[in-house]
């Protein structure tokens, strides 16, 4: 599965179990503040709804939801926040995830590795040196923090077992700098899907 951001102005043609992912500019806004509008703009679009009618529900620890289906499908919705950047996710029929990280030397990597990314990604992170290092642990970040929105987790110490389900997802990650981020910051980002729903 392969995946591009969009900017914020494109509505490309809906495809079931296809996630669409925008980054949005969030012009001095709070992120999710900024996010929001901008998910509620493109779902209005794809609905032909107004606005302030669109059916979204936002729980906290929660992935944002809407009641209206779009063709019979239910929409997945998902949102990141990281460094002043945002990313906005639909997808229609399947389940989605998104996250958002920004690249940067972490002292005590391996540690937070061991807890949440599992023996495999410590070896592998092991064997880099420290600015590829950096870069690959926000991918592996990225993809655990997808994965888990895609399938509902929260986020929890590394099992077997959760790897296994963390596995179920068909992953994309990319790498990515926007001008107006600060500090020319360097971002990964992953998007997961899973099965398609029924109908």
């Amino acid at each position: 599965m392969s995946a591009r951001l969009l900017a914020a102005h494109e509505c490309p043609a809906l495809v079931e179990g296809q996630p669409l992912v925008w980054h949005c500019q969030t012009d001095g806004a709070h992120p999710r503040a900024a996010a929001r509008q901008l998910l509620r703009q493109r779902l209005a679009h794809y609905l032909q709804q107004p606005g302030p009618e669109v059916p979204l529900q936002f729980i906290p620890g929660q992935a944002p939801a809407v009641a209206a289906r779009w063709q019979g499908l239910p929409l997945s919705l998902s949102l990141s926040y990281c460094g002043g950047q945002a990313l906005v996710g639909i997808c229609p029929g399947a389940s989605l995830g998104i996250d958002l990280a920004t690249v940067t030397a972490l002292p005590d990597w391996e540690a937070v590795a061991r807890l949440y990314l599992g023996p495999l990604a410590v070896a592998r992170l092991a064997g880099l040196a420290a600015g590829p290092r950096a870069r690959q642990f926000a991918r592996d970040w990225a993809c655990l923090e997808a994965a888990g929105k895609c399938l509902g987790l929260a986020l929890e110490e590394w099992s077997a077992e959760r790897q296994q389900r963390l596995d179920s997802c068909q992953l994309s990650v990319g790498m990515v700098r926007w001008p107006a981020a600060a500090d020319s910051a360097e971002f990964a980002w992953a998007l997961a899907r899973g099965p398609r729903a029924r109908r």
